[in-house]
């Protein structure tokens, strides 16, 4: 009897799997800038609050005196790890409003990973090298990507009905101001196109030789 037991739970269990992948829908999304050119790195997310997801393995690394990747997107509650795969020292930190943090000059691993609890952009840096910029950029859901270098992303496992899609990007020239479009997923919804203004941004010179005769 517990045999049939067990093996109806688990045709149950099956069953109600493979109704909700028939039914989950991914919704791809192209990011143009203005003149209908790809951009990369834009964050797209799901405008809502979701349980969080668990994820220990967030890493932003010190790679040839850059940040890499240059923009991540976490859920609100995440930890980021920083280590510092340079044979020099770095000095990250950041004073945006969604999260300040400072690790002072170090090499290799930093004792802790950074959480990051509060929604927004956080701008980082190293205090050391001017040209070393990275960003966070922290949600409150678990459904979020970043467009590649074809200025595309995918957002999967998307229940049918309707919701606001975001899009937020470093060289944005629309301010706090985000760019949103609502949207019905049903089972003939597959694209979204959105358009960024970019703002000019400029890069501080970076110098190999003056910072190896420096010893960071």
């Amino acid at each position: 009897m517990k045999f049939f037991q067990c093996a109806t739970f688990a045709l149950v269990g099956f069953l109600l799997v493979s109704c909700w992948q028939s039914h989950a829908q991914s919704l791809q999304v192209t990011v143009l800038d203005s003149k209908q050119k790809p951009i990369e790195f834009a964050v797209i997310y799901i405008n809502e609050v979701l349980p969080k997801i668990s994820d220990n393995s967030i890493v932003i690394d010190q790679v040839d005196k850059e940040f890499i990747p240059y923009v991540t997107v976490v859920q609100r509650g995440s930890a980021i790890n920083f280590p510092n795969n340079d044979d020099i020292r770095h000095q990250v930190y950041s004073f945006s409003k969604s999260k300040q943090f400072e690790l002072p000059l170090y090499s290799g691993d930093p004792s802790a990973p950074v959480v990051f609890n509060k929604s927004g952009v956080v701008a980082m840096a190293c205090n050391i090298h001017d040209w070393m910029k990275a960003y966070v950029f922290v949600v409150d859901t678990n459904k979020f990507s970043i467009s590649n270098k074809a200025g595309k992303a995918v957002l999967t496992d998307l229940a049918k009905g309707q919701y606001e899609v975001v899009v937020w990007h470093p060289k944005s020239n629309e301010g706090d101001q985000l760019n949103t479009q609502q949207v019905e997923i049903n089972e003939y919804t597959k694209k979204l196109v959105f358009t960024v203004r970019q703002k000019t941004q400029f890069k501080a010179w970076r110098s190999p030789k003056s910072v190896k005769r420096r010893g960071y």
